[in-house]
């Protein structure tokens, strides 16, 4: 049975890392390149379109696609990649994307915090390995 591998990708480095991590663990696994499109991040400003608009969605899952097209562009070899997207919070996103993906596991990256915090994950990772059914590895 091929294992599903959910990946959860904001476009940084440490995101980058997790679906290469994700790859290289499960070459034979189905990996599910997934995005939250998060319409609290920021407020609009005049240049921006509003949020929770049938325009702004259009732009946020372009964006999204372009986010997929980078993360994939590099990469070697001929995995079974499917791309998702979610509107909502990315740690609840991530979440409840699993049972959409019937993954297996979730691989994320963990931007983490300086200093002595440091040493700690992310709020995102960390929400999402607290309340995921399925296994959790975090790359860093």
């Amino acid at each position: 049975m091929a294992r599903s591998i959910l990946v959860p990708h904001d476009g940084s480095s440490h995101a980058q890392a997790a679906l290469e991590y994700a790859l290289e663990t499960f070459p034979d696994a189905s990996i599910v390149l997934f995005h939250a499109i998060d319409p609290f991040e920021v407020a609009p400003t005049e240049e921006q379109l509003s949020p929770l608009t049938d325009a702004w969605l259009a732009d946020q899952e372009s964006e999204a696609a372009d986010l997929f097209a980078e993360a994939t562009a590099a990469l070697e070899g001929d995995a079974s990649i499917e791309t998702a997207t979610a509107v909502g919070s990315p740690a609840q996103s991530i979440v409840a994307h699993v049972e959409d993906a019937d993954a297996d596991q979730i691989v994320m990256g963990s931007r983490g915090r300086g200093g002595a915090a440091g040493l700690q994950m992310g709020s995102t990772a960390e929400i999402v390995v607290k309340r995921a059914n399925v296994p959790v590895t975090v790359v860093r």
